[in-house]
């Protein structure tokens, strides 16, 4: 009776360690999947640099680049532009590469900073040697005094 109730417990818990590793080991796939997939769809592949929004002023500041700014018309009418810089709407800008320089350096930006790295990825793919993306975008943007409404 001992030894049946030995296996028995042997059994149990043998089978609740496998159970218990097999969920940890589908959670840990579960989680590189979805590691893999917001990759996938966030990462934009492309020779360019992110930058904080206190860089992207230094560098404007400085007159070292011009700011491409890829956000929607309407977007820009609500909450205005940075000074200077130049609006190509993100779906207009692989038809409108012929309006930039490739030699020149250019700063991407947007409201958030999902668009903007779009955008340096289709500069850098299309040969554009100097590309900064700048991390965040419009939406925090903590210099009041460089917007102006449009």
């Amino acid at each position: 009776m001992k030894r049946k109730i030995l296996s028995f417990c042997s059994l149990f818990f043998i089978s609740t360690f496998i159970v218990t590793n097999n969920i940890v080991l589908a959670e840990n796939v579960k989680d590189k999947v979805e590691k893999t997939l917001y990759s996938s769809f966030n990462n934009v592949e492309g020779d360019y640099e992110t930058i904080p929004l206190s860089e992207v002023k230094q560098i404007l500041d400085q007159n070292k680049a011009t700011l491409i700014d890829v956000r929607n018309p309407d977007e820009i009418e609500k909450t205005g532009i940075i000074k200077g810089a130049k609006s190509i709407p993100l779906p207009e800008l692989e038809g409108r590469l012929n309006e930039l320089d490739k030699n020149q350096p250019y700063i991407t930006f947007c409201a958030a900073g999902g668009r903007s790295k779009k955008a340096a990825a289709i500069l850098s793919k299309n040969g554009f040697k100097k590309i900064y993306n700048a991390q965040e975008g419009m939406n925090t943007w903590p210099y009041p005094e460089m917007v102006e409404k449009k």
